[in-house]
């Protein structure tokens, strides 16, 4: 779609805000036919264990098991024919109450709620087959031998990973429900990515379809159902998927146009990444609800029930504010008796002034990353040895920021939430910086992918200029002496990364391996032992030092070289802003589309409102060329590119007296204090949470909606 036809709708802040919360699907929600069966099947996904996480959205209080559970639990009272299920990562990476309990609070609660279908989502394999195997029939967790897994009440299914020993898939492909009189048929999938997503051995004894042979299962499984009088068929396909401006793409979508035409399949849910999708492609309604319990689907059917088909479909997907819900009791004995089990997680370790973040983690040193690798160097394998020289943490690794405040246990969980071992290795020199080397990997599409590692012990520089065989120099112990090709050197890592995750492949051909202590103990007890309850501090300190792409050291109109790294999938993306601004302010000067950025395709359905946000001197991109259309867009870009749309009508500033007023000033990139100062002059652009600008946090549609409208009034004025 060329956005010269796309209309921003004409609705008030108000309504925008409920939108967000409450998003219509593509097809129609006409009233069903005379004799038509009305189904709701109500869902979620990657819940990952946050039974008492509080999510922030839209600047509001979302989620908790306890406010999901009412949630559901009144779409439930409301419909005479519904069926609830989840579609993946409803364990794994999971906040501590769950974690601490090899996750069996989560199937404890999924249980008491009801669930009536699941399917596997990558982190179900985190833990390995038999645990995976174990949480779900019953019996004594392999990994603690400790808990006792009383097992899932309900069915699962996966058609896309076959158990090596038996050539069948690991557990049943499909399930079929009956409700009202018409069966549904749910055929389970999972991202074909997992074994790229967890640590080698928790996949060890399975193989994943490969793109034919799932679609394929697929045709094939829906042809068994068809055969057993079931017409409508849902596919739970842990697999990712966004929609943004009506247009969904993603692993889910791909999988919609592989399969026929005329396939039964009428709709495949996502997961994964986190995202809102809810849009039709090839015929088959695509659906997503975020993450962490925030949000929940409602896929309402309309089924003839003397064929069995679908005659109408359609979606809501509802975020779980919590104002003015009570939260569900049940929900809430289930974690205060998980609570009483661990009071440590509510007892204060110590306290933070909130810079101690992993802010960039993915492309640059970070204070927490700092903070996490000096503990993994310390980690005492029982081998009567000196600390290791060097420690290693992956960015992926590290889920969650230390809070400003009080850090107890639980904080120190939800940011290494795995539960992953520590592995001493033995490494070459060469092989550091080897290793280093692996940091910078390129994507399918040819895209770079990169996961800076967090370090310990050592410092070196990188020219991002140079091919990746040639970036590394200075590399250096802590005390500036050179590091040795030839000298073998001890470095602690995780298991994940031990066994070549995240495509650190030199590690295993490290000449020596001991398996030592979980992560969090030794996260947990560096803690304590180091800071003794008082303040925990950390910071950047120069350990590694990025000469950034040719033009970075003069930032662009709208952000720096390198792009954030691990961007929120419900924020607004950037060629998504750019068409809402270009098209606010009625710009239509620019005949042909700008093809000036390598990743801006011509024909692509944003290139004419990026060619007049250009012409009108409004952004630059990236270095190299790029301008990033599908990264989310950050608070200071943003920034940028609207104090170049206001220029002289926004009010001369002394920056750092401004920004002084936040907690985070000190994170804000250099190109963006002046335009963030200016615009919080202006009274454009307010704090994100009490105290914190949040510069490199993402925008979500409403808020650019509200932007752009104050923008247009200052504009006028």
């Amino acid at each position: 779609m060329n956005w010269k036809s796309w209309r921003r709708p004409s609705v008030g802040f108000a309504a925008a805000a409920l939108l967000s919360a409450q998003v219509l699907g593509a097809a129609g929600t006409a009233s069903a036919a005379e004799g038509d069966v009305e189904v709701h099947l109500l869902g979620i996904n990657d819940l990952h264990g946050q039974l008492d996480t509080t999510s922030i959205v839209a600047d509001k209080a979302a989620g908790t098991a306890p406010i999901l559970a009412t949630y559901l639990k009144q779409a439930q009272a409301k419909y005479e024919h519904s069926l609830l299920f989840h579609n993946g990562d409803s364990v794994g990476a999971s906040a501590p109450i769950s974690s601490l309990e090899r996750d069996e609070p989560t199937i404890e609660w999924m249980n008491m709620m009801g669930f009536d279908v699941g399917s596997l989502g990558n982190h179900e394999f985190d833990q390995g087959i038999a645990a995976l195997k174990a949480q779900l029939n019953g019996g004594l967790d392999p990994k603690d031998g400790v808990v006792t897994h009383k097992g899932a009440n309900f069915d699962y299914v996966n058609a896309n990973v076959i158990e090596e020993a038996t050539g069948k898939t690991l557990i049943d492909p499909y399930v079929i429900k009956e409700v009202g009189g018409v069966k549904i048929g749910f055929i389970g999938l999972v991202t074909k990515s997992t074994p790229a997503k967890v640590s080698p051995a928790g996949t060890k004894g399975v193989r994943f379809l490969s793109v034919e042979e799932e679609v394929a299962a697929v045709n094939k499984y829906a042809k068994e159902l068809q055969d057993q009088g079931v017409e409508t068929i849902v596919v739970l396909a842990h697999d990712p998927a966004s929609t943004k401006e009506g247009v969904t793409t993603g692993e889910a979508a791909d999988l919609a146009k592989a399969l026929p035409a005329d396939s039964p399949i009428d709709v495949i849910v996502a997961g994964d990444n986190h995202a809102l999708a809810n849009g039709e492609v090839n015929g088959k309604l695509i659906v997503q609800a975020y993450s962490y319990g925030t949000a929940f689907e409602d896929i309402k059917l309309l089924i003839d029930p003397k064929t069995g088909d679908v005659t109408e479909k359609s979606a809501t997907v509802t975020t779980t504010f919590q104002e003015g819900v009570t939260p569900d009791a049940e929900s809430v004995a289930l974690i205060k008796k998980y609570l009483e089990k661990h009071p440590e997680l509510t007892k204060p370790v110590g306290t933070t002034d909130g810079s101690v973040t992993r802010t960039d983690a993915y492309n640059n040193e970070a204070a927490l990353g700092n903070l996490i690798a000096d503990a993994m160097r310390t980690a005492d394998f029982g081998d009567n040895a000196e600390a290791a020289d060097f420690a290693f943490m992956n960015p992926g690794g590290i889920r969650a920021d230390l809070p400003k405040g009080d850090v107890t246990f639980a904080d120190l969980a939800k940011i290494q939430p795995f539960g992953n071992t520590l592995v001493k290795l033995t490494l070459t020199g060469a092989q550091v910086q080897e290793l280093l080397e692996q940091q910078w990997g390129t994507n399918a599409d040819g895209t770079p992918n990169t996961k800076t590692l967090q370090i310990s012990g050592l410092k070196y520089k990188a020219d991002l200029n140079k091919p990746v065989a040639e970036r590394v120099s200075d590399l250096q112990l802590a005390d500036g002496t050179a590091i040795d090709p030839a000298k073998s050197y001890t470095a602690v890592v995780n298991n994940f990364m031990a066994g070549g995750g995240d495509n650190y492949k030199v590690l295993t051909k490290a000449s020596a391996s001991l398996a030592g202590p979980i992560d969090l103990d030794v996260f947990y007890a560096y803690i304590v032992d180091t800071f003794k309850g008082s303040a925990i501090t950390a910071k950047v300190e120069g350990r590694i030092v990025n000469t950034p792409l040719e033009g970075a050291e003069a930032p662009d109109a709208d952000g720096p070289a390198t792009a954030p790294s691990a961007p929120s999938t419900e924020g607004i993306s950037r060629a998504d802003f750019v068409s809402k601004l270009v098209e606010a302010l009625d710009l239509n000067a620019v005949s042909t589309p700008s093809t000036a950025f390598t990743d801006v395709a011509a024909d692509a359905s944003y290139a004419d409102a990026i060619a007049e946000a250009v012409n009108a001197g409004f952004i630059k991109g990236y270095g190299a060329g790029k301008f990033n259309p599908d990264q989310a867009i950050t608070r200071q870009e943003l920034a940028s590119i609207l104090a170049n749309v206001l220029k002289q009508q926004l009010p001369t500033v002394n920056a750092a007296s401004v920004l002084s007023a936040f907690d985070d000033a000190s994170s804000v990139a250099a190109y963006a204090k002046t335009p963030i100062a200016q615009l919080v002059q202006a009274g454009i652009l307010s704090q994100a949470q009490p105290g914190s600008i949040m510069p490199k946090g993402t925008v979500l549609p409403t808020e650019a909606d509200a932007v752009i409208e104050l923008v247009l009034a200052a504009s006028a004025s």
